[in-house]
């Protein structure tokens, strides 16, 4: 039966799979379309997913709803996937890394307010605790330089540089390799970063290059991944004890301002352990009925982002404990996947 699925069967059907391995819920056409490239329209892949289920790959538990994988779907994922010892996938380009990291933070929060019931919280690396991964440094003209930086946080800072007199290529050749080199795993704004432009042992022209170019670096690249993501917000209300009229009100308005959540986040960002807040332990008034319980992602032993779940102090604090540190964890598997 498998040399009856074309590349392009094949490629939806594993994402149906992973979609649903992943957040629990049926794999549409409209999201496939909108989260694969797969390079034709929403039709078409309604159309394949149709070609799926006859061939019994896929079946749609109700009318109206996506494809869920069969036995059979899962038993062609294992074999082929995974028994051959590699993904059949593209590796992702440097410019798809951001969008990567931010569909697996939402996917992330998805899950977890599903498991919980409450409300999910997930923050994007924070900038402050990025290292630089990979650099690029190409001559576009003879005047004309720019400098790519890849952090570890899938942020990604294009910055361009006019010179008055035309660019030795050696030099920006010789800058790519000394910069790899000397910055990789290096933390955007630290001292051992400046030590390294600043290098004592460089020629006046390095010297004077490397200058030049450094607010590329010393310059917080924007990653497009938006700051925190969350979900399960109407189960989390539904929690709460009834009358408390005024601290709904309170908490909404602090959902329309997230740097409050952020800073709370942020507080377990150092943390190796479960951080848990209850009631009274909260910092802000808003938040003295309920309790937080958090836990950390990155990259060995660098944090990058925290994973939390607010709810109200009689929660269920054994399955949340549970469900915070696994989804932690995988975010921690993917991402170390994914940069290392």
């Amino acid at each position: 039966m498998s040399s009856m699925l074309t590349p392009r069967l094949e490629k939806i059907m594993i994402a149906v799979v992973e979609y649903h391995i992943a957040c629990g819920r049926p794999a549409g056409s409209k999201c496939l379309c909108s989260s694969g490239d797969f390079g034709v329209s929403a039709s078409t892949i309604r159309a394949e997913l149709a070609r799926l289920e006859a061939l019994g790959y896929l079946d749609h538990p109700h009318t109206s709803a996506g494809r869920v994988p069969t036995d059979k779907g899962y038993r062609y994922y294992v074999d082929h996937f995974f028994q051959e010892g590699r993904r059949r996938r593209q590796p992702a380009e440097p410019d798809d890394l951001g969008a990567e990291i931010e569909e697996a933070l939402q996917r992330s929060a998805s899950v977890l307010a599903e498991s919980t019931g409450l409300l999910a919280l997930v923050s994007a690396p924070s900038q402050d605790y990025v290292a630089i991964k990979h650099v690029e440094v190409l001559r576009l003209h003879e005047n004309m330089v720019m400098v790519v930086a890849i952090t570890a946080s899938g942020g990604i800072a294009k910055k361009l540089f006019m010179f008055d007199a035309p660019v030795d290529p050696g030099l920006v050749d010789w800058a790519g390799g000394y910069l790899n080199e000397c910055l990789r795993n290096v933390d955007l704004g630290s001292r051992r970063l400046r030590l390294h432009l600043e290098g004592a042992r460089l020629s006046a022209s390095e010297s004077a290059f490397l200058l030049a170019i450094a607010p590329a670096f010393t310059t917080l690249p924007d990653n497009g991944l938006g700051s925190l993501y969350l979900d399960g917000v109407s189960g989390f209300f539904a929690r709460l004890e009834q009358g408390h009229a005024e601290q709904i009100g309170h908490l909404m308005g602090l959902l329309d301002r997230q740097e409050e959540i952020l800073r709370l986040l942020r507080s377990a960002l150092m943390e190796r352990r479960v951080y848990l807040l209850i009631g009274r332990e909260m910092p802000a008034a808003a938040f003295r009925d309920l309790s937080l319980v958090a836990a950390n992602y990155g990259l060995g032993h660098r944090n990058l982002g925290t994973v939390g779940v607010l709810g109200p102090t009689r929660m269920d604090y054994g399955n949340v404990i549970n469900n915070v540190e696994g989804t932690a964890r995988s975010l921690s598997r993917y991402v170390e996947e994914i940069y290392n």
